[in-house]
């Protein structure tokens, strides 16, 4: 187990705060949040790079917050690889493993298995600079993994691959956890990647952590309206809460069972509101509203809609918009069910 506790850190210009995570034994943990919010710097405090001014660090119930980097049984992968270009892809990933007194009986093997399981055989005698994007990543996890470490510290890993190549190494990643239970710790911006590699979460904000916890539990319920918007929840209400109703300055809204009567504002995912037919029935929620402005995204479509003087905004299927002949100015009957509604405090 990796556990911050109450760290702080300071740099010119910028401070971790009262940084606290608990990260279990084979949990792959992701790091979120704005450009600039400190996710990389908790990353290289864990990894004993940055210098905690308070605070603690432990891994397996040690504390390794003064031991330098190569003493903690930590590894990274940056997002610019970081391989060294004049040794060859062997050698890059069999870099450092004298310095960690690991002898050739315990090494062979495991760069055997490395080589098998991120396809690398052909390219043992290559230089970096001959190899793809993709390729580079996966001579960059073989280089981490091959000590074996305790965790491995992914710094934005997908961000400078194409889609292409971006898929082929989630499901790598997804992979090497599957099978090695090694614990993973992901700076990420990317909430497709974060649903489908993560199991744990934790949002940044300004040098603190504002909200943590289960992947599900922080998209679908988060704690204030920053994370709300960060996550994606943009349609954003202030309300008062009335029984099963939300008294806004437009519609009533139909809240479901059990909502927390001292909540004041409401939120609801865009792809939660749905365009209807005539005569459609089944939703706890109906308004009419004035479609102000369509974007198209290609597969999809972005739709602001004005709703008793509120603005809301849904993402519908190209499929739909275009079978439907929506378009601006168009007014229309949208729903959405009770249970996709999460309320919060202010």
């Amino acid at each position: 187990m990796i556990k911050v506790s109450h760290v702080n850190v300071t740099l010119p210009g910028f401070a971790l705060r009262d940084i606290n995570l608990t990260i279990a034994p084979g949990d792959f943990f992701a790091l979120i949040g704005p450009t600039g919010a400190g996710k990389s710097l908790i990353l290289e405090t864990i990894l004993g790079m940055l210098p905690v001014d308070q605070g603690t660090i432990t891994l397996g119930g040690q504390d390794i917050t003064s031991l330098p980097p190569e003493k903690r049984g930590l590894s990274i992968v940056y997002q610019d690889f970081a391989l060294f270009p004049h040794l060859s892809v062997r050698a890059n990933i069999l870099y450092g493993t004298s310095f960690h007194g690991l002898s050739q009986d315990q090494v062979n093997p495991r760069l055997t298995w490395l080589v098998q399981q991120l396809n690398l055989a052909h390219l043992l005698h290559r230089q970096p600079a001959t190899l793809s994007g993709g390729e580079k990543q996966r001579v960059a996890l073989a280089r981490a993994l091959i000590f074996e470490p305790a965790a491995l510290l992914l710094d934005e890993p997908l961000s400078a691959l194409d889609p292409l190549l971006r898929e082929e190494i989630k499901d790598l990643l997804r992979s090497i956890h599957q099978k090695l239970k090694t614990t993973i710790i992901m700076v990420s911006h990317n909430f497709s990647d974060v649903f489908y590699l993560a199991n744990k979460v934790a949002i940044l904000k300004d040098g603190h952590i504002v909200q943590q916890g289960s992947v599900d539990e922080v998209f679908h319920q988060p704690n204030t309206r920053f994370t709300a918007g960060f996550v994606g929840m943009c349609n954003i209400l202030d309300v008062t809460i009335q029984g099963t109703q939300a008294i806004t300055r437009g519609p009533i809204i139909t809240l479901p069972p059990g909502c927390d009567h001292h909540a004041q504002l409401l939120a609801i995912r865009p792809e939660d509101i749905l365009p209807l037919e005539p005569g459609h029935k089944g939703f706890d929620n109906v308004l009419t509203g004035t479609i102000t402005r369509i974007a198209h995204q290609g597969f999809y479509f972005n739709v602001w809609l004005d709703v008793a003087g509120i603005t809301l905004q849904a993402v519908w299927n190209k499929h739909v918009v275009l079978d439907q002949h929506i378009m601006k100015g168009q007014t229309l009957e949208v729903g959405f069910h009770a249970h996709k509604i999460h309320v919060m405090p202010g």
